[in-house]
């Protein structure tokens, strides 16, 4: 393990700030994320100095930037609700402690809503053993339980004032999940895509101690065997959504929108919880909120825009580091509305122990003491509304296609 001290720890974290450029909501939920990322980012510029690239590293944080309940991913200094970016695709380094997992959502047609009890029922009779399919070789272990993955089922109500070269169906279908299988080692032949649960990929990482914990990441070949086998897992991903949609909906559903929103870009970037799109491409894209509120239908509009980057505050910062272009085209839109903590009202304090733990201290709503913790994990939580709907639209990164009116809504 090597370790690094250049620069002292306020001018480190001093310059961490730097590289954030948020559209964020302003609550407590993003606050707590983007001072949590300044750890993060802190420890990838002292990586890059360390292997001789430009530490750049950025964090363009999208209107639902909130708070990562993944205690690793916490840890580590990394939040969620945006993009990293530590280079333009072609620098031989990756940050694995970003933990891609090739999470996404299919939305599909459907003719009819159907019938909640066959629908639950379908799910159990996927998770039987003697039902059990694979994908290349590996079981699937339907996860749709698991976190704040779902299956919600919505009526189309078009926005006459947007045009669509699509025409849109009446009901339609979200599937919300990632690939949970290909996190570790598949028969020690595989590499796995989080460095806490696969052996091989720790084995493959280089790691650097630095005043505000370790950090993993690879370089060269392996940085690029670890891109390629991202490219797979995001494909097996979307490969396992298509297939659960055909056996809970049948083979006759159209996809009307499939992407992935937590997973590498290209070698250099990582979407966490962001949809990244390409402006010369006509796809569209869910934003979901909570189960009793529409989800949206959104198209990107290419951002940043100038008057957008001098109203954001951010063309002074992108020249003087010299990512004009990275921002200029970051072309983000949230894929959902995001944790929120209404009883949280200020983060004055952060507290770091000997053993580089860092512990928020928080005044609380009632203005009766405050609460302290290491992470978010346990804290009681909200979801956003369509604040970020609203914000999404204001900032000009999107526009709505459609309303999408909640009809079913299951989590198993």
């Amino acid at each position: 393990m090597e370790t690094v001290h250049k620069m002292s720890r306020v001018d480190i974290l001093s310059r961490a700030k730097k590289f954030i450029f948020s559209t964020a909501l302003d609550d407590s939920a993003s606050k707590l994320c983007q001072l949590n990322f300044q750890y993060g980012l802190a420890k990838m510029h002292l990586v890059q100095e360390f292997e001789g690239f430009n530490p750049n590293t950025t964090f363009i944080a999208a209107p639902d930037c909130t708070i990562t309940r993944n205690l690793n991913r916490w840890r580590n200094g990394i939040g969620y609700g945006g993009k990293i970016t530590w280079g333009e695709g072609d620098e031989p380094i990756v940050f694995v402690d970003t933990m891609p997992n090739a999470c996404g959502m299919l939305l599909g047609s459907l003719e009819e809503v159907p019938n909640p009890i066959e629908l639950i029922q379908s799910v159990h009779d996927m998770n039987e053993e003697d039902n059990q399919v694979e994908i290349e070789g590996i079981p699937i272990h339907w996860n749709f339980g698991s976190g704040n993955h779902f299956i919600n089922v919505f009526e189309i109500i078009p926005n006459p004032a947007v045009s669509s070269s699509m025409d849109l169906p009446q009901y339609s279908f979200v599937m919300h999940s990632s690939p949970s299988e290909l996190k570790s080692d598949n028969n020690n032949q595989i590499i796995g895509l989080y460095p806490s649960e696969s052996k091989i990929l720790q084995e493959m990482c280089k790691v650097l101690d630095t005043p505000f914990g370790i950090i993993n990441y690879l370089t060269d070949q392996d940085a690029e065997d670890y891109f390629q086998f991202y490219k797979w897992a995001d494909d097996f991903g979307k490969k396992r959504r298509h297939l659960a949609g055909r056996l809970l909906f049948g083979d006759d559903f159209q996809v009307i929108a499939h992407s992935s929103h937590q997973g590498m870009v290209h070698k250099n970037e990582t979407a966490l919880g962001s949809h990244v799109f390409d402006p010369h491409e006509n796809k569209l894209f869910p934003l979901t909120l909570r189960a009793d509120l529409p989800c949206y239908l959104m198209k990107g509009i290419p951002n940043f825009t100038e008057e957008a980057m001098e109203s954001l505050n951010f063309s002074e910062r992108a020249r003087k580091y010299g990512i004009e272009e990275r921002i200029e085209n970051a072309n983000i839109l949230p894929h959902g509305g995001g944790y929120s903590f209404p009883h949280i009202i200020a983060v004055p304090e952060i507290f770091e122990t000997v053993d580089k733990r860092r512990y928020f201290s928080v005044d609380l709503g009632t203005g009766i003491g405050s609460l302290m913790f290491e992470t978010p994990r346990e804290l009681q939580f909200a979801y956003r509304g369509r604040t970020v709907v609203i914000q999404t639209v204001d900032l000009g990164l999107g526009e709505i296609v459609a309303r999408m009116q909640p009809l079913v809504a299951l989590k198993i």
